[in-house]
């Protein structure tokens, strides 16, 4: 009935299904009798929250799945094997690379060796953004509720986000690094002629994810990304992200990783900026694929609520998508913060802001990585 109230308008009719005593509410469709699915598992049942939140009541949940032929489904079975066998939370207690416990949920006690893979890839990354001319630099972890009202994080993202009050002042914990890196950007006069500024951080960031969604390195609530931003006019806009996806590509290939997926991200439902923003952003990002010859999908609604973005997933040795790398552009968030440079005829404008990360979460990565070498990391 919750789906129902929130998701079916009144005079819509919703699709209900049924085999003998049992009713599913579905979009359908279903296959008209039981004599089409000859090759299925039954996997497993556990308990789950309803969508995922601990207060909420807890449910049973069912797994299977269904092929088309014996040969399909045994196909899919050994895949699932081998995933199991690699599993990085299992490798990870086996290797003594790191711990996760109650009283810190989706938080990552790193040990020694698994803190040293870690350290190992910030550098290998530090080594890759000398390379592409980019700046390091680092901001605090909180900052007041003002200025996350102001980029409309506040609005638009405070259920994920952690808060904590102090002196009569509400602050949170940053989700992300874009907001700081601004304000760094805002220090002094910029001109046309320093543009563009590529800004990166290694920065630690706090999501409050469902507790029902967590699970291992793959899905935590605190995290370090190797996150970038970079300041640009718009005719730079092209070049910058080119550049942008010639890293991406050289980074993971260093790792093996040569089949990615590329998707692209359009607006959604709920936004800051304007139409006439949105279209000129998604159309950026367009010809920047278009430029570099590469095949993608759209992905409708599914961009960040402050700019569209292009996603880069990794394919692994299972057949499997990890969606690690981001470029968006961002043609709201400067001008919300009042970011501005002097243009060639000495007017103030507003910089176009394009985020970037490439391995996305370092914790995720090496989750990654752990499973797709299943344990036996590549080194040289």
């Amino acid at each position: 009935m919750a789906i129902l109230d929130e998701n079916i308008e009144r005079t819509a009719t919703p699709a209900l299904y049924h085999h003998q005593e049992y009713i599913d509410m579905c979009r359908g469709p279903h296959v008209p009798n039981m004599r089409f699915c000859h090759h299925f598992k039954l996997q497993k049942v556990a308990g789950a929250y309803w969508r995922g939140d601990s207060k909420n009541k807890m449910l049973q949940r069912i797994y299977g799945t269904a092929w088309a032929d014996k040969k399909q489904l045994a196909e899919y079975l050994q895949r699932l094997e081998e995933a199991a066998k690699r599993d990085h939370r299992k490798i990870g207690k086996a290797l003594d690379l790191y711990h996760m416990q109650e009283e810190a949920p989706g938080m990552v006690f790193w040990h020694n060796d698994g803190w040293t893979i870690f350290r190992e890839l910030e550098t290998f990354v530090r080594t890759k953004l000398k390379e592409y001319d980019y700046q390091e630099v680092k901001g605090p972890f909180m900052m007041d509720r003002v200025l996350w009202e102001r980029t409309g994080h506040w609005q638009n993202y405070a259920d994920l986000m952690f808060t904590t009050q102090s002196e009569n002042r509400e602050y949170a914990i940053k989700p992300m690094n874009c907001p700081g890196h601004v304000q760094i950007f805002n220090q002094g006069l910029k001109s046309y002629r320093d543009l563009p500024i590529r800004m990166a951080e290694f920065g630690s960031c706090h999501r409050n994810e469902p507790s029902g969604s967590l699970h291992g390195l793959m899905r935590v609530r605190g995290f370090t990304q190797d996150d970038a931003h970079i300041f640009c006019t718009e005719d730079q806009i092209e070049s910058e992200v080119t550049s942008c996806i010639r890293m991406v590509y050289d980074i993971y290939s260093t790792f093996g990783f040569t089949n990615i997926a590329v998707k692209l991200s359009t607006r959604p439902e709920n936004r800051i900026g304007s139409d006439e923003m949105w279209d000129r952003a998604e159309a950026g990002l367009a010809a920047a694929l278009a430029h570099n010859g590469l095949e993608y999908e759209i992905q409708e609604g599914e961009g960040a609520f402050y700019g569209p973005k292009i996603e880069f997933a990794l394919r692994d040795c299972l057949g499997r998508e990890w969606q690690c790398g981001t470029v968006q552009l961002d043609f709201a968030l400067p001008g919300r913060l009042d970011a501005s440079y002097v243009a060639e005829d000495n007017s103030r404008r507003t910089p176009v802001m394009i985020h970037r990360a490439i391995l996305g979460s370092i914790e995720r990565f090496i989750g990654i990585i752990t499973e797709e070498y299943a344990g036996f990391f590549p080194h040289g």
